[in-house]
């Protein structure tokens, strides 16, 4: 009897190797190894996801299931709350604050608990540069950032001016500096911060290019975060490639795209992740349009990067009621393929493994 393997599980294993080596160019493939979590003195893990709203509709159910409802999903909160360093978008007010942005259809604040509860599921670093965090005035904008120093939770991207909407925030933990710029690209143009007016970063280019390089001595491992893109588009824009491409050219040590709402492509530029767009995380809307997204973790061994890992989401709130899940089964196949769909033209190599999706990180 002929015992050699047949073609197709010969290119199978040719194509795992060649992924594993680097040097299959865009490549999907499927495994059965685990990813493994280094112990506490292994590796630093950083944890990025997308938007996070905790308002609008999503308040009927906060009020029934408490605060801190959305983060009680076991494998998600296990894997934030053991993160070293933890980043979302903050993509509401945290005021009490009545008078409100007038030309603006949807409108979103919400309480300091709630502020609290993201907190205490162990997110560090949040941007504040997106389109809703001035929906009630510069004092809205100001009460949020309060209560993250009250708290202590790092915040960058808006400010009572422009000077101070532009300084990077820092976390340390375990001895690594996690520093974080972030930018908001999005309208209306009446948020953006100035020199005598509060509001969101907008930047230009040389600003951008500036602020990494003065913003890099002070931080081991620098993030990027801009609120940019075409809502519920999975196409990123050539001035978000451009932009990703500027940050890392001016020492960013990843970048991390939101706004759209779903799901954007994954790009290793110059050894460094850009994610173009994370999606929504748990946002404060029974939209049908968005139902899935995902979560990205890096790993570091020192400042080098070790490995990318892709956690699939479930976000639609007609089935989770606001508090997004870890994808399974065909599901998660489905959204992980779909990444690598879409991923595809940055020559982005992703495997599957156990529900998750890594990212190949090509050999410098």
């Amino acid at each position: 009897m002929d015992r050699r393997p047949g073609r197709g599980r010969v290119k199978f294993i040719v194509l795992v190797m060649m992924i594993l080596a680097g040097a299959a160019g865009p490549a999907f493939g499927v495994t059965t190894f685990p990813i493994k979590r280094g112990g506490p003195e292994d590796l630093n893990r950083v944890i990025a996801v997308g938007d996070i709203m905790l308002a609008g509709s999503a308040v009927p159910v906060l009020k029934i299931n408490g605060i801190s409802y959305p983060f009680r999903s076991s494998g998600l909160a296990k894997l934030i709350s053991t993160s070293d360093a933890a980043f979302a978008n903050l993509e509401y007010p945290i005021t009490m604050r009545q008078d409100r942005f007038m030309d603006k259809t949807y409108l979103f604040k919400g309480l300091p608990q709630t502020l609290a509860a993201i907190k205490e599921a162990g997110f560090t670093l949040v941007s504040l540069a997106n389109n809703h965090i001035m929906d009630y005035g510069s004092q809205g904008l100001m009460d949020t950032i309060e209560q993250c120093d009250r708290i202590g939770l790092a915040h960058a991207g808006a400010g009572a001016d422009d000077a101070s909407a532009g300084k990077p925030a820092v976390f340390v933990r375990r001895g690594v500096r996690y520093g974080l710029l972030a930018y908001s690209l999005t309208f209306p143009p009446e948020f953006w911060a100035k020199k005598d007016r509060a509001g969101t970063y907008h930047p230009h280019y040389t600003q951008i290019q500036n602020d990494i390089q003065k913003a890099r001595p002070g931080a081991d491992i620098l993030m990027v975060s801009f609120h940019w893109g075409e809502e519920l588009s999975s196409t990123p824009k050539p001035y978000q490639e451009a932009l990703a491409h500027l940050a890392v050219d001016a020492g960013a040590d990843m970048v991390i795209g939101h706004h759209p709402h779903v799901a954007q492509a994954i790009e290793i530029y110059q050894g460094k992740p850009i994610f173009y767009s994370l999606g929504n995380f748990v946002f404060g809307s029974y939209s049908t349009k968005v139902d899935t997204g995902f979560m990205a973790e890096l790993a570091y061994r020192g400042l080098r990067l070790q490995e990318v890992n892709l956690y699939p989401l479930i976000v639609c709130n007609h089935t989770t009621l606001f508090q997004p899940k870890l994808a399974e089964g065909p599901v998660a196949r489905k959204i992980i393929k779909n990444l690598y769909r879409i991923s595809k033209k940055y020559n982005t190599g992703i495997m599957l493994t156990n529900n998750c999706g890594k990212v190949v990180i090509p050999v410098q």
